[in-house]
């Protein structure tokens, strides 16, 4: 008899254990379940954004404000709604552009701004300052490139004018005004 206790007893724990542990790994079963979200509305949504990027010697290098901004489902795309970036070298504002709609590409850097857009850039020494109106642009921020063939007006320093599209890169300082350009230009170098 005291041997089938002493063998009822290991059985008996063995037992409890066993039921103990299926229990336990039940009722510690998580069940996750994934919920589709509508790609027609936010997965986020920002109100009053302030943004600001710096390189990598602390630099800042690039700012962004806007009244609003979301992103949809799966995309990588952001929404602004009045939306203003601006481009620094070394902490040195380069050149600003507005707009009071635009997208901003997530991977490629870029950014698609529609309605009233204006890019201006700051007279420096080798340059006056710089204005551009136009109704569509698409800025490449880390190639510093703006374009558009959407009608344009523009003043540069004391010249102004207008034209079909343009191609603007900031690294050389050219605007390039493809077609119809009618314009009043001045030479800045003698101030007169």
């Amino acid at each position: 008899m005291n041997r089938f206790r002493n063998l009822l007893f290991p059985l008996a724990l063995a037992l409890i254990l066993g039921g103990l542990s299926a229990w336990l790994e039940r009722v510690s079963e998580v069940s996750v379940e994934e919920v589709k979200l509508d790609p027609t509305k936010p997965q986020y949504s920002l109100q009053t954004l302030h943004g600001k990027r710096f390189d990598e010697q602390g630099w800042l290098k690039e700012q962004i404000t806007a009244d609003s901004a979301w992103q949809l489902p799966d995309q990588k795309e952001v929404f602004l709604d009045n939306a203003q970036l601006k481009i620094h070298e070394k902490g040195t504002e380069q050149y600003t552009v507005a707009s009071h709609q635009a997208r901003y590409h997530l991977d490629n850097k870029t950014a698609i701004l529609q309605n009233e857009v204006v890019l201006t850039a700051p007279e420096s020494a080798s340059r006056p300052a710089a204005q551009v109106k136009t109704d569509h642009l698409l800025v490449h921020t880390q190639a510093q490139t703006a374009q558009t063939d959407a009608p344009v007006e523009f003043t540069y320093g004391k010249s102004h004018g207008s034209a079909n599209g343009l191609f603007y890169d900031h690294k050389s300082g050219k605007l390039d005004l493809p077609s119809n350009v009618k314009a009043i230009i001045y030479d800045f170098k003698h101030k007169n």
